[in-house]
């Protein structure tokens, strides 16, 4: 087993000791832990804003994705629109030949 205090295992050891190297030294393990509880947080704390960046970036792709799928259907449509509308000019600007009938004579009979 190795030989290794927790924080306070260390908090406990300094108040046994009563040298001056002991109290520098028990003051700058504890240091150390509690250095290491702030990293250890810090890196938690980053931990989970990456992950909800992560999630809101997968909405957003998601989202995306969904709106790129309405324009094309939108497109398609505006595409089907857009040939009925030409279709319609095109059979307006086409004159019908039309067989018209014989004028009638104006005058008395």
């Amino acid at each position: 087993m190795p030989f290794a205090f927790t924080e306070h295992g260390v908090i406990m050891l300094a108040g046994l000791l009563r040298s001056e190297l002991a109290i520098q030294i028990s003051i700058t393990i504890t240091r150390a832990f509690v250095a290491m509880r702030n990293y250890i947080m810090s890196t938690q704390h980053i931990e989970y804003e990456l992950t909800a960046m992560k999630v809101r970036l997968e909405l957003l792709e998601r989202n995306e994705e969904d709106n790129l799928d309405a324009i094309n259907d939108l497109s398609e449509d505006m595409r089907h629109e857009i040939d009925n509308i030409y279709m319609a000019i095109t059979a307006l600007s086409v004159k019908p030949v039309e067989s018209s009938p014989a004028p009638k004579k104006i005058g008395f009979k």
